[in-house]
């Protein structure tokens, strides 16, 4: 009898989550093949001597990855004239740890200053001393004030709310003369400045991704941070901040990242779950797990990617070619929460998949949790080919 997972669901449930979803799996993406050397089998150099060495790195140095020799392919990008791997921007997910650096302005600015919320507002009449008063703006934007009542002062400027108050005032006072001043002003940046200023790390704040994929922050609450880029959630922040502090600018650090792990399973020496550590390759992914088995068919190499896609896609990819030739695919990654399945023989059947990969293997080596799920709805049948 089987046990039930972490979440309720009995393994059966779940092999029949896995085949609605690779039944509605785009098609199947075959990689072309690896690009070979003029001689399979002859070696670039043999080292048995100092001057060999020499010999091996000019190989390197001509081989190597320059502005001119990626021109115009893809997986490649170049920034200030020097050629780098394109590699995708770092997608946010739960359990990362990010750092906000919060940046104040209090240079001069040539716009004129505008009333917010809890600003405190003096208004004086040297002629008529009885009528001057001092106000707090209310969350409403208004203030109250003696004989005129109500006033709306919110985003008004001192010089538009002095215009406006001598209208009103002067159907009781012949030509009023009024100043209007600011007793205390920027008051949610001295929250703000409250609220994230600790002894070690300054003005700044750790906000932990929750499993919900938010971070909390002060005046502006939860935002949502899980599958945004980290420029992505950086301008969110700020444009959310901009509706309340003026002068404010943020910038986000990673400190931690916990989320990034890929699955390998099938003809491997440790198959299980493994944290991600830069951009691995396939060959990189299959080392971290023992190595191959020398059962393990590498021309048929299935790997299952649904981060970040509306649904799953399937692929194959023929590393035994990769071996042979010397040469990797290129821009080809191991991507977060990717399944990859080393079989024993050839793959030529959906059904044989779905149970060598979910019935028999990631079930057996990872209990499925909120991390990792397949839900997609049953709408068309594929063919692996």
């Amino acid at each position: 009898m089987h046990s039930q997972t972490t979440d309720g669901f009995h393994p059966r449930t779940w092999g029949r989550y896995a085949r609605m979803a690779i039944l509605s799996l785009v098609t199947v993406l075959v990689l072309p093949s690896c690009q070979s050397r003029p001689s399979k089998n002859e070696l670039d150099a043999t080292v048995a001597s100092p001057g060999d060495v020499e010999t091996l790195h000019k190989i390197e140095q001509e081989r190597a990855i320059t502005p001119e020799s990626v021109a115009g392919k893809p997986g490649y990008q170049i920034l200030d004239g020097v050629a780098v791997r394109d590699l995708p921007e770092y997608r946010l997910g739960t359990g990362d740890i990010l750092e906000i650096v919060y940046h104040i302005n209090y240079e001069k600015n040539p716009e004129t200053y505008r009333f917010e919320v809890q600003d405190k507002v003096n208004v004086f009449f040297p002629f008529q001393p009885q009528f001057s008063s001092t106000a707090m703006v209310r969350t409403d934007g208004r203030i109250s004030l003696p004989m005129v009542g109500e006033v709306m002062v919110e985003s008004l400027t001192p010089g538009e709310l002095t215009a406006e108050l001598k209208k009103r005032y002067s159907r009781y006072i012949i030509n009023p003369t009024i100043t209007v001043s600011l007793q205390e002003f920027n008051v949610k940046i001295e929250e703000l400045k409250k609220a994230i200023t600790t002894a070690p790390r300054g003005q700044s704040k750790i906000a932990p991704v929750t499993p919900d994929g938010r971070i909390s922050l002060p005046i502006i609450g939860n935002i949502q941070a899980a599958g945004l880029t980290l420029r992505q959630l950086e301008k969110m922040i700020n444009e959310r901040y901009s509706a309340y502090v003026r002068n404010l600018q943020t910038t986000l650090i990673v400190s931690e990242i916990h989320h990034m792990k890929f699955f390998i399973l099938g003809e491997v020496d440790k198959p299980g779950e493994y944290e991600m550590a830069g951009q691995p390759t396939l060959l990189d992914a299959i080392a971290k797990a023992g190595g191959q088995r020398t059962s393990a068919a590498l021309s048929d190499v299935i790997v299952i990617r649904s981060e970040g896609l509306e649904k799953p896609m399937l692929f194959k990819v023929d590393l035994e070619k990769c071996l042979t030739s010397g040469v990797l695919y290129p821009g080809l990654t191991v991507q977060p929460a990717d399944i990859i399945f080393v079989p024993k023989t050839r793959m030529d059947n959906v059904n044989d998949l779905i149970a060598k990969i979910f019935t028999k293997g990631l079930y057996g080596v990872v209990p499925f949790t909120s991390t990792f799920s397949m839900n997609y709805d049953l709408s068309n049948k594929y063919i692996v080919k």
